[in-house]
């Protein structure tokens, strides 16, 4: 399955760095015209790294935050039933009207 992340964007097109092309000969071209590309290239490519890496500290902290908040939740199951959902062991057995069944936790 597709996602926006797999779709084709503008930074998937190749830069002229990239691609080897240049408006002037090798021979016309000065080194001082090709480290300053060089340069302008670094510096794009260290705040994309730098937009990354903080796009990731976000995730990392919403994921953070989901397993904490999954672990309250399996913790106030286990008191209420008392049974760990995770291991699947049955709950307490219960009775009514003189009938006693026991409940299973169940795994998806």
């Amino acid at each position: 399955m597709r996602n926006v992340s797999c779709i084709q964007s503008v930074s998937d097109i190749k830069g002229l760095h990239s691609s080897g092309l240049r408006s002037i000969s090798k021979s016309m071209r000065s080194s001082s015209l090709e480290l300053y590309v060089l340069e302008r290239e670094v510096d794009r490519l260290q705040k994309e790294k730098a937009a990354l890496d903080k796009r990731r500290n976000r995730v990392q902290g919403r994921l953070d935050h989901l397993t904490l908040r999954m672990k309250e939740l399996f913790d106030e199951q286990k008191q209420k039933c008392g049974v760990d959902i995770k291991e699947g062991k049955p709950f307490k057995e219960v009775s009514k009207k003189g009938k006693s069944f026991t409940k299973m936790a169940l795994k998806y």
